[in-house]
């Protein structure tokens, strides 16, 4: 991969062009590298690269070693791994809630307990998504519950 940098007095905004045959694995890291830095994130879709804000994401899921982020419109794919994006999403705005998934706190509709201690959560699309007994005591502390 070459990298080309210009400067130039005039520009007020960085600008990023990537040029490229396909849509490789190198590339689409890339790209979600770039995007952490200004809280949007990429997914991909029928091969092609969507930028998804923050505030967009219902819930970020695990399946078959892929990772897909989910939002009321659609399901994007990510190369970036979970506990890289654990790191990089707002604290108060997102929680893990079992090995597998990362919720967004905004977009839960409803919460019931378990008898064995665990959570089920109702998202704003109606998905169902539990948080382990692992996580639910600090899921609990995290909305005053």
């Amino acid at each position: 991969m070459k990298i080309h940098i210009v400067y130039d007095e005039n520009v007020k905004e960085a600008e990023i062009t990537v040029v490229c045959r396909e849509l490789s694995d190198e590339v689409r890291r890339l790209l979600a590298a770039a995007e952490f830095s200004e809280n949007k994130l990429t997914g991909v879709k029928d091969s092609q690269i969507f930028i998804l804000r923050y505030n967009d994401i219902i819930y970020i899921d695990t399946a078959d070693k892929h990772i897909f982020i989910y939002t009321s419109d659609d399901v994007y794919e990510t190369q970036l791994r979970l506990y890289e994006l654990e790191r990089q999403l707002p604290v108060s705005d997102f929680f893990r809630a079992n090995k597998s998934c990362i919720v967004g706190i905004m977009h839960i509709r409803s919460i019931r307990a378990d008898i064995d201690g665990r959570l089920l959560l109702t998202m704003d699309t109606g998905d169902k998504l539990w948080v382990s007994r692992q996580y639910a005591a600090d899921f609990r502390k995290k909305i005053g519950m």
